[in-house]
């Protein structure tokens, strides 16, 4: 095994739980949990890992460990992967830094590359106005392996070298390039759709299923994870259609070859189409609500009326995952909380006769009932992520 650190997305908590979940299931140890990065010891390969990880958006090498900065020896860590044929780019980030740590550290690499150009390098180090090097940057730049990462812990430096980047094109590709896409009933972002299947242990052996299967955006990254056995539902006739259009549209764009069965049904009826115990993980952002009536209705009458009836359709959805779940299967499913009203309640869990998995992470950020929240700035609808055992 080696040993990486893994650079979080923006939703701390979220990428977090991923990392912990995928390592746990992939037999990794992890050694350090930050507030933005995990270190890890790993025996898959980050290539692959980090088109599996939704939540991480940078993977390193780890090299050392030091007390000062007047002991970090660039040269070390970047001289064997230049060449004096092509034209070299290299740079560093400095994480939790200050602006005179990150003089400190340039004044290092100005050093370095003019002793370089003596030595007939050609050489230009890459710099931007933050003290972090974006993934956009590193990809135009060609720095991988090429890019020196210090991380400020308490009172060391961390450091590690850039080995992969997440792949921010594919992701925005498969966003905003597929066919079919329903603004009405909301828009569930590939990463997040990911990340979800990722917390039920990446089992891909396994039998998964979206039971509000909207415009197939789960369905799709299941595939992308080499599940073989995907199920999608839901009661709209367009909904069953777009997903379908979307499956065939990545299945060429990706050369994918995974079967899915699709079918018009109502959550209500899931046990009349599907055998007991037949699925073992289920995956689902529900119908929350029509989004564009949400975002225009501030009236708390109104918005209350909203919860209480999706709160009767998540009752029955459950009801249903009960009948066809198989032993010890997982629920991935998100309660909206609408302008800061919960569809996820105490009351709810009770009667549901599931076992509620707690975050394994610590943090004031999670729901009044301990989970893990999605959302992004100025959102009225947020996401409640909430994981379930048979």
């Amino acid at each position: 095994m080696k040993q990486y650190i893994f650079i979080l997305g923006q939703n701390i908590e979220l990428s977090k739980q991923e990392i912990i979940t995928v390592i746990k299931n992939k037999k990794g140890i992890i050694n350090n949990i930050s507030n933005f990065f995990i270190i890890a010891n790993i025996s898959i390969k980050p290539e692959k890992l980090i088109n599996i990880l939704g939540g991480t958006i940078k993977i390193l090498e780890y090299k050392d460990n030091i007390n000062n900065l007047s002991k970090l020896k660039i040269n070390n860590y970047i001289k064997n992967n230049l060449n004096k044929d092509i034209k070299n780019n290299f740079g560093f980030s400095i994480y939790n830094g200050n602006d005179k740590e990150y003089n400190i550290i340039f004044k290092k690499f100005l050093k370095l590359k003019k002793e370089l150009k003596k030595n007939k390098y050609k050489i230009r180090l890459v710099t931007s106005k933050e003290k972090i090097l974006s993934s956009v940057i590193i990809s135009k730049n060609n720095l991988l392996n090429k890019e020196l990462v210090i991380i400020k812990n308490n009172n060391n430096y961390i450091i590690g070298k850039t080995v992969v980047i997440q792949d921010f094109m594919k992701y925005g590709h498969r966003d905003i390039n597929k066919p079919k896409k329903d603004i009405k009933s909301g828009m569930l972002p590939p990463k997040l759709a990911q990340i979800m299947i990722n917390l039920t242990g990446l089992n891909n052996d396994k039998k998964i299923l979206d039971p509000f299967c909207g415009s197939g955006t789960i369905l799709q990254e299941a595939m992308l994870l080499g599940f073989k056995n995907i199920y999608g539902s839901d009661k709209d006739k367009r909904a069953i259609a777009n997903s379908k259009e979307n499956i065939n549209w990545l299945k060429k764009e990706y050369k994918l070859s995974n079967s899915i069965n699709i079918k018009q049904i109502n959550v209500k009826n899931l046990n009349k189409y599907f055998d007991k115990k037949s699925i073992d993980i289920i995956v689902t952002e529900p119908f929350m609500g029509d989004a564009r009536l949400i975002q225009k209705n501030n009236n708390i009458k109104t918005l209350k009326n909203i919860t209480n009836e999706l709160q009767i359709l998540y009752m029955e959805a459950f009801k249903e995952f009960k009948k066809i779940l198989s032993p010890n299967g997982k629920i991935v499913f998100l309660f909206p909380i609408i302008h800061n009203i919960y569809t996820f309640n105490k009351n709810v869990s009770n009667n549901i006769n599931f076992k509620l998995i707690k975050p394994d992470i610590k943090s004031n950020k999670l729901s009044k009932n301990g989970n893990i929240i999605y959302s992004r700035i100025n959102q009225k609808v947020k996401r409640e992520i909430t994981i379930w055992e048979n």
